[in-house]
């Protein structure tokens, strides 16, 4: 448990960091520092269980809910709600759902890992040009509203909102230690999990349904942040954690580690100006991507 340790003492590190550079005075971190680094630790640790969940569950080292296109239906289920006038959390939880059964169909006519994840990205570029299309649609005044679903812009929520987020991904960790077995147990293949007392069709879609709930309130809160439940899981391996209780913990920690720290860059890179944490992951998960893809398709030879 010492990597375990470390991983916390890095996010110990950089939550202060977080709260306290450039002195500001208690009310500011109290009221928008503190709700602020919640909300971010708390997305970025359910967007790694997630990947890590959804890698596992599908036999696919590049399979996260941003890479599959469940964020981007997610994002666009939130637009849609927003231009009919209601909350955004339920539309962005029934097109995540919808995507996510596309997608296990997908897995009945391909039974290939590599053919789901392409249909995946084709299934992220429709919703995204489907998010673009209902731009071009929507009143002046309520497309700032449904462009902010796209950016990954964590905003300084309310504590009272930020202590929620973050009871929901310890929620979710509980649940992780839960289905801790089937997640083991699918990537070895049906009969050996059939052999083990697990049913691989059923345990594939109620792990993905239940790892696609989270994901669908992140991006309804905070929009698409990509590449975080790619590059922390495989971090996690890298460092010698496979399986076990180990794995998801230090999951947890490294993937809401990784958005704080991506959260503090967008802050000050440009300051004053704001970025998106969702643009610093992508420029940090992007090469990671490609260098996963290249090493599992055979690229080394």
């Amino acid at each position: 448990m010492l990597k375990v340790a470390s991983a916390l003492l890095i996010v110990l590190a950089l939550s202060f960091l977080f709260l306290f550079y450039g002195s500001p005075g208690r009310e500011v971190v109290l009221s928008v520092r503190l709700p602020e680094l919640l909300s971010t630790f708390a997305v970025g640790s359910i967007l790694s269980l997630s990947g890590a969940v959804y890698q596992n569950a599908l036999r696919n080292p590049l399979a996260e809910p941003y890479t599959l296109g469940v964020a981007s239906a997610s994002a666009l289920g939130a637009v849609v709600s927003v231009a009919l006038g209601f909350r955004p959390e339920g539309g962005a939880l029934l097109f995540s759902i919808l995507s996510l059964l596309l997608l296990l169909f997908a897995g009945r006519v391909f039974r290939s890992s590599f053919s789901i994840l392409l249909f995946g990205v084709g299934l992220n570029a429709l919703f995204s040009a489907l998010i673009l299309f209902a731009y071009a649609l929507l009143p002046s005044y309520t497309l700032t509203d449904a462009l902010y679903f796209t950016l990954g812009f964590i905003t300084p929520p309310s504590l009272k909102l930020a202590l929620f987020l973050c009871s929901i991904s310890l929620i979710w960790l509980f649940i992780a230690f839960i289905v801790r077995r089937p997640v083991e147990l699918l990537p070895l293949g049906s009969e050996m999990a059939y052999f083990s007392g697990v049913n691989s069709e059923k345990a594939t879609v109620s792990l993905l349904l239940t790892f696609t709930v989270p994901v669908a309130l992140t991006v309804s809160l905070f929009g698409i942040i990509g590449f975080v439940g790619i590059v922390i899981p495989h971090a996690v391996r890298f460092l010698g954690y496979r399986l076990g209780s180990g794995f998801i913990l230090f999951t947890f920690l490294l993937g809401g580690g990784l958005l704080v720290l991506s959260q503090l860059i967008a802050r000050q890179l440009l300051y004053p100006t704001l970025l998106p944490a969702g643009v610093i992951t992508a420029l940090l998960g992007a090469p990671a991507f490609i260098y996963l893809l290249w090493r599992y398709s055979g690229g080394r030879g």
